[in-house]
């Protein structure tokens, strides 16, 4: 999988602030490729949270 910008800083993001909350095809691609995984849903808030996984921390170091 071919990283774009936004997907960089979706896991940016993420790594900062230790979830991230929102779904999307970048989201979705980013799952499927084991990037990310779903964290679970707030009933108060109505996307999913989102964690990155371990693979998705040594890719993002990767890409600086």
């Amino acid at each position: 999988m071919e990283l774009t910008k936004e997907h960089i800083e979706i896991m940016k993001h993420t790594v900062k602030n230790g979830m991230y909350c929102g779904d999307g095809e970048e989201m979705d691609e980013l799952c499927e490729a084991g990037l990310m995984e779903c964290a679970g849903r707030k009933s108060f808030v109505p996307e999913a949270y989102y964690r990155i996984t371990r693979k998705g921390q040594e890719t993002l170091r990767l890409k600086g």
